[in-house]
């Protein structure tokens, strides 16, 4: 069984400052710890209620929780009845090889980052380049977001600018209102798509060295009398890495 100090301990994990602090986090629900079983990632312990561990079996020791230990746990409004505590890597080395890769300036949402490393993984594109004021990965709804997907997805957290200047070898195309239609867009073989905020867009500094704008363009736009200010981030990635797959 659980001690108290043990309990106490993974809820504080819901919380950025203690995340960092062990260099551990906790995912939950039967789709995200298989992933994470079936992957790389060091899982320091796997926790579980009775009633779920009547019908899963795991490779490695389990905790037993009880129902009420299992709401404490959740970051969310339903438990998942399991839960896995998660190793950090001490490191995340951008790899050179990805031709194909996307760069997130300052995305707060952490759904939305969850939704784009998932997309991301069905478009076989591996590597996302974080700006620092981005959502951090292990926010509990991000992670909960990606289904698992964190795992195949190389999440690097950097200065962006920096980054592109050092990086010669990727044309940046950017996202903006204004831009070459997508589906217009013959993409270079080391391509890097740039999407902003969706309150800000992408910060001038950034803008500024980006090679290329692109765009999804607004369906009837002649024929409406309104029109939405912008497109939800992650719908724009999903768009984005489908052409950039083509």
């Amino acid at each position: 069984m659980i001690s108290n100090s043990e309990l106490k301990f993974l809820r504080q994990l819901k919380m950025k400052k203690f995340r960092e602090l062990s260099r551990k986090f906790m995912v939950e629900g039967s789709k995200v710890v298989q992933e994470v079983l079936n992957s790389s990632w060091h899982i320091h312990s796997i926790y579980a209620t009775d009633k779920y561990l009547l019908s899963h079996t795991f490779p490695q020791d389990v905790t037993v929780i009880t129902k009420t230990q299992s709401e404490q746990l959740t970051s969310f409004s339903t438990d998942a009845e399991v839960y896995a505590l998660v190793e950090m890597p001490h490191e995340v080395v951008f790899d050179e090889c990805q031709k194909k890769i996307l760069l997130l300036d300052a995305v707060r949402d952490a759904g939305n980052l969850g939704t784009i490393i998932r997309t991301a993984d069905w478009f076989d594109i591996h590597t996302i380049v974080c700006s620092k004021d981005t959502v951090e990965l292990y926010n509990p709804k991000t992670l909960q977001s990606t289904m698992g997907s964190f795992t195949r997805v190389n999440v690097c957290y950097t200065d962006l600018l920096p980054f592109m200047q050092e990086h010669k070898q990727y044309t940046y195309y950017g996202t903006f209102m204004q831009g070459e239609p997508i589906s217009e867009c013959v993409f270079n073989e080391y391509a890097a798509i740039v999407l902003g905020s969706e309150s800000h867009g992408i910060s001038k500094d950034i803008a500024a060295a980006i090679q290329q704008k692109i765009s999804v363009p607004l369906a009837g736009s002649t024929h409406r009398q309104s029109q939405p200010e912008s497109l939800n981030v992650a719908v724009c990635a999903a768009i984005c890495c489908y052409e950039l797959s083509r």
